[in-house]
């Protein structure tokens, strides 16, 4: 009674504000249950026990509202006119209350307990929908579009839809407050809230579904959601289901628990802001499922993935991801945090994070290609054969700032009857790989063993970008099948087509046995010709050791017979070419040899370039068939095998060359007693002995001087110009004792200032002073002096020269 009499008296004192500036307000839980201007109102009474009710009298039409629907009563200033009546609708348990102002005007409202039904021929009437009922519905139709507030709304049903916007009409839903919906097991429609037509979401307030019968919600127009909080508690089907498009413009989403897919939607899905949670639990779910393209501007989007075979985003069409935060956890066989079956665009200011424990998930997917130029990505993937990157057709990258830890490991599959390796890699690629742009950070830990950071099934072509790329895992043999073994390894770049490294920066190591920095199937470029050195820096050190494939007799000294996976810094089963940059491949394996650090099964021709090769047990650079080194600045140094080894043929046409090998019976320059030509440039070998130049087909001539490790040697013409100061290395492993004794070393030198006819000095055991010093070799303002000095007639194209080594 004491509440009445409040109530009473405030009307009372209100009534006599001026009419035609003040509007009555009735609030629910902050929202606007009824509004009406005070000159409308003709009379206010209560009806029922201590009362029930609020009968309000307006020139629309008697108007009763439950006291239970309303908490407060405030009367507002109005400058404009307010712009229509509205349609009330309050569930009071078992029955409801209805405030139909156009009951004469094409709106028909028609109740059975708690269920309504509301029938309007009339275009934009409002409708609030407020109050609670564990058994009601409410059916809309509509010939023309319309809008309904949620207020507070509490509505269950159980044999249909809690609230089925039966019309195909556009419907702008505004959520006030906390609303909840749910409907039975036994519905008869496919969701909690259902709408024909076109759904349009706003507001502040939330809205928590229960689908128990299917889908949370289900759209057969398109769905935009500009506000407010949408949470899925459980579902037997999809959190969301639509039939067209989604435009998720802001707002909240969580999807707490859904039967199936989180959101799925048979047209297009565009996320321009907001912040959208999804979890998936069962098998073959999908966070985000979309027929056609989707696409994500800005706003962030988590999902959380925990069944096998399962989809973070899948796409049927493109994925565009250029702005916004995308955080995927993934656990489950199979499953993957991105994929589409056409293509997947990364850019802008897109930040994407994956972490992965799946075996054979992929933290990006697309069956098509993979375009990246802009953004943040951060892949994390733990599982066995897992993929940070992956596609079938092309991928490309442009920009971005790309980090992967690619941690798990190498399985063998059963292929045909036979063993392959499936291998954990960081970006793969069943085509080419173009890169141009980016940064990248990957990771390959111990963990990984034979993996993969940058592979191509064809071409890998990358002509820019800064790459920092660490390989840890042992490779391993392996049966294929009955007595045939092989090995597999892990590669920092890696490709079974062709390879161009034209431009960038590069760090790759590679510790783990049998591991390779650059490992090509077919032919490789590094550089560009005519390209600026600074264009390219290239830095390789692998530090594993060999795998035994199988073990064999004899062979050569330190080989055995057997054949091997060996560890390479840059290795090319085709024709390898350098044309340019700054390239330093450093193999430190100090076990067994093997550890070559530029490596080609075919042709290796050197045209410029800036390059440094250390090796410590094999040979510093080794071609299989051809060498050719037309210009560049080169330097190769072994300290256990030979400095340059060509099986083949060895061609000397230009550059600054120094290459260092190691005691007898290796070599600075080798070339297995084949065609040796020296037509130009200016090169030092140093080793325990050299391949002799072939005297038919040089056109400059060369000195072999025998000598010591460790002495200095400076070569003067008869005028006393000097053509060269270079301080001779000292061994520090290798055999046996070259020109004599233990000590001795040959240095095969020559010039294009050496001539036939012609007499030079030859000083040597001297001391080396001033100038600038490059590996040994002086330039500048230099100083030689002391030692012994020998004087040596040039009359063909080979001379020999003792300075103080006796004969070889």
């Amino acid at each position: 009674m004491r509440k009445t009499l409040i109530i009473v008296a405030l009307l009372l004192a209100c009534m006599g504000l001026s009419a035609q500036e003040y509007h009555i307000n009735l609030h629910q839980d902050g929202s606007v249950l009824y509004d009406n201007s005070i000159s409308d109102i003709h009379s206010i009474h209560f009806e029922g026990y201590q009362p029930a009710s609020m009968i309000m009298q307006a020139g629309c039409g008697i108007s009763t509202f439950p006291l239970s629907a309303f908490d407060s009563i405030t009367f507002v200033k109005e400058e404009v006119p307010p712009a229509g009546d509205t349609v009330y609708i309050a569930y009071n348990g078992t029955s409801v209350n209805v405030v139909n102002p156009f009951s004469n005007d094409g709106v028909t409202v028609s109740t059975s307990g708690a269920n309504v039904n509301v029938s309007s021929t009339k275009a934009n009437v409002p409708y609030v929908v407020s109050g609670s009922s564990s058994n009601g519905s409410l059916t809309m139709y509509s010939t023309s579009s319309f809008f309904m507030a949620l207020n507070s709304l509490s509505l269950t049903n159980t044999s249909t839809a809690a609230i089925n916007l039966a019309s195909n009409v556009n419907t702008a839903l505004a959520l006030r407050g906390t609303s909840t919906l749910a409907d039975g097991a036994n519905s008869s429609l496919n969701a909690a809230l259902y709408a024909a037509g076109n759904l349009t979401i706003d507001g502040s307030g939330s809205l928590l579904v229960t689908g128990n019968a299917k889908h949370g919600i289900a759209v057969e127009g398109i769905m935009t959601v500009n506000s407010g909080t949408i949470q899925i508690l459980d579902t037997d089907s999809d959190g969301i289901h639509g039939s067209s498009n989604l435009i998720w413009n802001n707002g909240t989403l969580d999807i707490v628990s859904a039967g199936s897919d989180g959101l799925d939607f048979s047209g297009t899905v565009t996320i321009s802001n907001g912040d959208l949670s999804i979890n998936t639990t069962a098998e073959s779910q999908r966070s985000i499922k979309v027929t056609n393209a989707f696409t994500m501007a800005g706003g962030a989007l988590h999902l959380n993935i925990n069944g096998n075979d399962c989809k973070g985003i899948k796409g049927d069409a493109d994925i565009n991801i250029n702005g916004g935060i995308v955080v995927v956890q993934i656990s489950g066989t199979g499953s993957h945090g991105i994929s589409s079956d056409t293509d997947v665009f990364i850019s802008g200011t897109a930040d994407v994070t994956v972490v992965s424990s799946s075996q054979d998930g992929k933290c990006i997917k697309s069956d098509g290609t993979v375009h990246i130029n802009g953004g943040t990505l951060e892949l994390t993937h733990s599982g066995d054969i897992s993929k940070g990157i992956s596609a079938t057709g092309d991928i490309t990258i442009t920009g971005g700032d790309i980090t992967i830890t690619a941690s798990g490991s190498t399985v063998l599959e059963v292929v045909n009857n036979q063993n392959v390796p499936a291998y954990c890699t960081a970006i793969k690629s069943d085509a080419d790989i173009n890169i141009s742009g980016g940064t990248f950070h990957i990771t390959l830990p111990t963990s990984n063993h034979g993996g993969k950071a940058i592979s191509a099934d064809s071409d890998l072509t990358i002509s820019g970008g800064d790459f920092t790329i660490t390989t840890q895992g042992n490779g391993a043999s392996y049966t294929v099948s009955g007595s045939t073994k092989d090995a597999y390894t892990s590669s920092c770049l890696k490709c079974d087509g062709n390879m161009q490294i034209l431009a960038g920066n590069y760090t790759l190591s590679s510790s783990g046995t049998g591991g390779k920095g650059i490992n090509v199937g077919g032919t490789l470029v590094i550089g560009q010709q005519g390209a600026n050195n600074d264009d390219l820096f290239l830095n390789v050190t692998t530090s594993g050791e060999r795998i035994t494939v199988s073990s064999g007799g004899g062979g050569w000294p330190g080989g055995g017979g057997g054949d091997y996976a060996n560890p390479k810094g840059i290795k090319a089963q085709g024709n390898l070419t350098i044309n340019s940059g700054n390239i330093t491949v450093n193999c430190t394996q100090t076990q067994n040899e093997g550890g070559e650090c530029i490596e080609s099964k075919a042709t290796l021709t050197i045209n410029g370039g800036n390059i440094d090769a250390h090796s410590v047990k094999d040979d510093a650079v080794n071609a299989a068939q051809n060498l050719t080194i037309n210009g560049g600045i080169y330097y190769a140094h072994s300290d256990g095998n030979d400095g340059t080894d060509s099986n083949g043929n060895m061609f000397l046409n230009g550059g600054l060359n120094i290459s260092n090998g190691a005691r007898s019976p290796e070599e600075g320059f080798d070339c297995d007693w084949n065609q040796f030509a020296i037509t130009g440039s200016t090169s030092i070998g140093t080793g325990g002995g050299t391949s002799n130049p072939t005297q038919n087909v040089c056109t400059q001539p060369s000195l072999k001087i025998n000598t010591q490790q460790g002495y200095a040697i400076q070569i003067l013409k008869s005028d006393g110009t000097v053509i060269c100061t270079y301080q001779c290395p000292t061994f520090t492993g290798g055999g046996g004792g070259g020109p004599g004794g233990g000590n001795g070393m040959v240095m095969l030198f020559t010039d294009p200032q050496l001539q036939t006819g012609q007499s030079y000095t030859v000083k040597y055991n001297g001391t080396i002073s001033g100038g600038t010093n490059w590996n040994g070799y002086y330039t500048g303002n230099v100083t030689y002096s002391g030692g012994s000095q020998t004087t040596v007639n040039v009359n063909s194209m080979v001379t020999t020269v003792s300075a103080g080594g006796g004969g070889w």
